[in-house]
């Protein structure tokens, strides 16, 4: 069977892997892909016990982040690892890791690359962030000693389809994990019907719930400043956006801009590198672009008390759009703004989460296409925690019903924060679970 998949493997990487290198997808950790690990990595394994976890992208490795303090409270004779498939991922990894620990890019799924992988870290336990099913690596894990585990599990209604064609051999995956812990009961329910042993099936919440943010208030008062943004100015963050939104956000901002000349818009795309295609579609739409790498550069080259003449200009006019073209900022924007759109949610891409404005006690609107989160939104709307909109009529009904109403503005960033409050306390019930399993 493994023979079939590596050769199943091989050959589709053989086709596909010049468009990865194209768009630039595997463009970095190409010598940890193929199975060379860093000099860092296999010091770290050959003098420690390891807990390898491994999380996709950005949004799971944001969850190990909360997970982590946690994990070396309670293994203080161990040390962490992550792995990740994306360099966005990647990057946000080596934020959240100390002294001890390192970051890699999860190895090709072929038998012999994850063999040797595995044998290099020889970890004692290897945890999954969020349902990642990579056959030969659990295959390989298992064999090795390792004790797999499952946290933060979700599984989408699109994941459920396929996994169910495949329910034989998702079975025999899920049977080698010792512990497998689901954000919801569905959840739960979902992967008990593809396998799952019963037994080891546990529902722990969702563990973004727990997300901590530090002195937003302040980030908020500095940013404004640094944006050059006036006291009355009114700024909406559209977070995570991909493409066919970025065209109904600026005509509803362009409409709405005739009645509130005090509105100011920021755009930060899903993904970065359509940067330059938005900048086009902002201009077309007949306004200018700033992009934030460029503002903050010239703002910190400059180290001026109150920033250029030529900067502020920028900065302040009004017939202007925002556009986020860093990694890592999207946190800091969403302290500055005063509405939310959460992305992805327009378009049939199954929405973004949208915990992390929440958390800072923001107005929320979301499209109904939000699939791929669909017990968190369904909490939000329960909670009147969030606003769910049709197209673009409705993004514009709501943008202006919250910019006519501060008091109902302010109630649903409220709501919000105490939804997180009353949702959270996932990272210590996994917690108390992996040690009970131990």
């Amino acid at each position: 069977m493994r023979i079939l998949y590596n050769l199943a493997f091989i050959i589709f990487g053989v086709f596909y892997m010049p468009y990865m290198i194209f768009t630039k997808r595997y463009r970095y950790g190409m010598k940890d892909r193929f199975g060379f690990l860093p000099e860092k990595i296999k010091s770290i394994c050959s003098k420690n016990k390891i807990i390898w976890v491994h999380a996709v992208s950005v949004g799971e490795i944001k969850a190990a982040g909360i997970l982590a303090p946690l994990l070396r409270k309670a293994f203080p004779s161990h040390a962490l690892i992550f792995s990740t498939v994306t360099h966005t991922g990647n990057k946000v990894a080596r934020t959240i890791i100390t002294g001890n620990e390192g970051v890699f890019f999860l190895p090709f799924d072929v038998s012999f690359i994850v063999d040797r992988v595995v044998k290099a870290v020889s970890p004692e336990i290897f945890i999954s962030m969020e349902t990642e099913l990579w056959p030969n690596l659990i295959h390989s894990l298992y064999k090795s000693g390792a004790r797999l585990i499952l946290v933060n599990g979700r599984i989408s209604n699109k994941s459920y389809t396929r996994y169910k064609k495949g329910r034989f051999f998702i079975e025999v995956l899920l049977k080698k994990f010792s512990l497998i812990l689901m954000q919801s009961s569905q959840d739960a329910a979902r992967i008990i019907a593809l396998g799952a042993p019963e037994e080891k099936v546990f529902v722990t919440g969702n563990l973004k719930f727990d997300i901590q943010v530090s002195n937003f208030e302040t980030n908020r008062i500095e940013l404004r400043k640094k944006l050059n943004l006036k006291k009355d100015d009114m700024f909406l963050v559209a977070g995570s956006t991909h493409r066919g939104e970025e065209t109904s956000i600026i005509e509803c901002f362009s409409k709405l801009k005739k009645e509130y000349k005090n509105l100011r818009l920021l755009i930060a795309p899903r993904h970065i590198e359509r940067a330059g295609e938005i900048e086009k579609l902002i201009s077309k739409k007949g306004f200018k672009s700033i992009s934030i790498s460029n503002l903050f550069t010239n703002d910190e080259r400059q180290a001026t008390t109150e920033g250029s003449p030529e900067r502020s200009r920028g900065a302040s006019d009004e017939q202007s759009v925002f556009l986020l073209d860093t990694m890592g900022e999207l946190r800091s924007m969403y302290s500055v703004a005063d509405i939310v759109f959460v992305g992805g949610s327009l378009v049939k891409k199954g929405g973004q989460n949208p915990i992390e404005p929440a958390s800072m006690m923001k107005p929320i609107i979301f499209g109904k296409y939000t699939f791929n989160f669909h017990d968190v939104i369904k909490i939000f709307l329960e909670n009147n925690s969030g606003v769910e909109v049709d197209g673009k009529e409705g993004l514009y009904s709501a943008l202006k019903l919250f910019l006519d109403n501060p008091g109902y503005r302010n109630k649903l960033g409220i709501n919000a924060k105490d939804t997180i409050i009353r949702n959270s306390g996932s990272s210590q019930r996994t917690i108390n679970l992996i040690l009970s399993n131990s």
